[in-house]
């Protein structure tokens, strides 16, 4: 009897072994399945938040494009030039520059224009080139407001850029770059001066946005209209009152966005490095 015991002694001992490392393999198990269980619900959460905010940039970038689309049917100057006028637009571009970044203003411009372009082709004074406009001014205009000292830097090359080529061929006349280079002291104050009021740096980097969409229209004046110097004088006058609508304008829209919206353009404000 004892030796038959002692025969299945090794017996036993095998069978409980086993037994411990099945009750240690299923115990890992349970809890690698909770760890693999509580990672999918925070992926699911990290999905769910990208997905949102994806959702809510492309719905920003659908209102403006369309809010540029809708005022382009409202006439506010005329264009010296070409038989073509300029819409209530213009204010609408430094609007996207500033409650919009970079990527975002660029797409909601370039949609916008596009759009325009065959919905109002009265207000397309340079045909399809008309569209650079709003891309150079939302864009230009967005760097600024939001990417501070390398973004000023690159909109006032731009600025430096649009000057020149205009002074290449109409030099007679070089007053009317005046307000340019005004756009790029102003670029320069903004983003290099701290504490700015809200109530003051807002109308700056409008004017610099709307100053950014004007270069552009005096390079397509000059080399794709081909318009000479004698021209400019009269332009001057006109340029200077769609520049004053257009930073008016945009500054009151955009005051009243981040009031009233804050939950959505709220953030925005710290871009500009500004107090409330």
């Amino acid at each position: 009897m004892s030796k038959v015991w002692m025969d299945d002694l090794p017996r036993v001992w095998s069978v409980q072994v086993q037994s411990k490392r099945r009750c240690r393999y299923s115990r890992l198990s349970h809890e690698k399945g909770l760890r693999r269980s509580s990672g999918g619900e925070g992926e699911t959460k990290l999905t769910k938040d990208t997905a949102s905010t994806r959702a809510v940039r492309a719905s920003k970038i659908g209102v403006f494009g369309a809010l540029y689309v809708a005022t382009s049917l409202i006439p506010i100057s005329v264009f010296i030039g070409a038989p073509s006028f300029l819409g209530l637009n213009l204010v609408i571009t430094p609007v996207i520059a500033l409650l919009l970044p970079p990527m975002e203003a660029l797409y909601a411009s370039l949609f916008g224009g596009l759009i325009a372009f065959y919905v109002a082709p009265m207000q397309a004074m340079f045909g399809p080139y008309t569209i650079l406009l709003p891309i150079a001014g939302a864009t230009f205009g967005s760097l600024t407001s939001h990417r501070t000292k390398l973004g000023t830097l690159t909109s006032a090359l731009y600025l430096v850029v649009a000057i020149s080529a205009y002074l290449i061929k109409n030099y007679p006349f070089p007053y009317f770059t005046v307000p340019h280079l005004l756009a790029i002291l102003v670029a320069l104050a903004g983003s290099f001066k701290s504490k700015v009021p809200l109530r003051t740096k807002i109308p700056m980097y409008t004017y610099v946005s709307t100053m950014c969409e004007q270069g552009m229209m005096m390079i397509l004046a000059v080399y794709l209209l081909g318009l000479p110097w004698p021209v400019f004088p009269g332009i001057l006058p006109l340029m200077i009152y769609e520049r004053a609508i257009a930073t008016a304008g945009a500054s009151s829209i955009v005051l009243g966005i981040i009031r009233f919206m804050p939950k959505y353009f709220g953030a925005t404000i710290s871009p500009f490095g500004v107090e409330k």
